[in-house]
């Protein structure tokens, strides 16, 4: 069996341009399993990346699965949890997307992911047997909100590790505005991405989207201010079997990796929160779906790559992307 992980760091090479005089500070640190990077422009630059670092820290402490000490850990160990305000705030907002996507997002997924091998990366292709005694465990139902309390039932596990990194952006992104920081980007690679102000006298920042069939290479170019982009994909962590992709995002409702056409999906949105859980939602729809969703709530723009060279993309994005690559179709929905 050859399993996969594919990083998604193309945002560095779009920001190697920044000469010194744009950027004062830059420092990339390992939190949340991911890489994330600070690049702000101004002064106090250092003092504001230093404090944005202890809140990814101070946050993955708490929002951490795999930790012991973490509020998830102890929720999932004993089936009820007194948490603190920042995992209440995520889980309210998690289990609220969940609602309004029709559990197309869902942090309860978790005992499927972890059938399939995806937390401890032991890949593996389980029974359909086995996915449908999961499948009772599975829904956001199963997991409840009172005040500060979080509670599962059912057998249900959750992970936030569909919308934290999100959080966590928009956390850091409080905390350089407060010290004066009014151009900055913060991302996790390109899954999470958190834009503030502009990059230098009115210039908005540029990202690259990762092309889907060849992750090393952009397959766009998005131009952003004061907003976020989340990405989710296929390419991002996936195994092969038996000449079989296999990929992470999985459909909480069939217990089965999503097959419906898409590669990936980048959703931008003023919350960072909601960006990265939507990412998610949207995959699981595919593109039919996800773009009757977005009509329907707006709120957001989105980008779709489906697997038959086409990019979908929502009308408010249409001038602020580059043109796709040869071989591919841009449509405007």
């Amino acid at each position: 069996m050859k399993h996969i992980v594919i990083p998604t760091l193309l945002l560095c090479a779009l920001l190697s341009s920044c000469g010194a005089k744009d950027t004062t500070a830059r420092k990339t640190i390992i939190a949340m399993d991911a890489a994330a990077t600070l690049s702000i422009n101004g002064e106090n630059a250092d003092d504001a990346i230093s404090a944005a670092e202890k809140e990814f820290y101070r946050l993955d402490a708490l929002l951490s699965r795999s930790a012991k000490t973490s509020d998830i850990y102890r929720l999932n160990e004993n089936g009820s949890a007194a948490v603190s305000s920042d995992t209440a705030a995520v889980i309210e907002t998690a289990l609220g997307i969940s609602r309004e996507t029709d559990g197309a997002f869902d942090i309860t997924v978790t005992p499927l992911t972890d059938a399939w091998g995806f937390f401890n990366q032991n890949y593996r292709v389980p029974s359909d047997s086995e996915i449908q005694s999961i499948l009772p465990r599975v829904g956001y139902e199963n997991a409840a909100l009172n005040g500060n309390t979080a509670s599962l039932t059912n057998g249900a596990l959750v992970d936030l590790g569909g919308i934290a990194k999100g959080y966590a952006c928009e956390s850091a992104a409080r905390i350089l505005k407060s010290r004066g920081i009014t151009s900055a980007l913060i991302s996790f690679g390109s899954s999470s991405i958190k834009a503030i102000g502009f990059k230098s006298a009115g210039e908005p920042w540029k990202i690259g989207l990762a092309d889907p069939q060849n992750s090393q290479e952009y397959f766009m170019t998005l131009e952003i201010s004061d907003t976020c982009v989340a990405t989710s994909g296929s390419y991002e962590r996936f195994f092969e079997k038996d000449g079989k992709k296999y990929h992470h995002i999985i459909n909480p409702k069939t217990g089965y990796p999503a097959d419906n056409g898409l590669l990936s999906v980048s959703v931008v949105c003023a919350d960072g929160t909601r960006a990265d859980a939507l990412s998610t939602a949207l995959f699981v729809m595919g593109a039919d779906k996800a773009v009757e969703f977005q009509k329907k709530h707006g709120g957001f723009e989105a980008i779709l790559i489906t697997d038959d060279k086409t990019a979908y993309v929502t009308s408010g994005l249409k001038d602020s992307i580059s043109a796709v690559p040869d071989g591919w179709t841009c449509i405007i929905v």
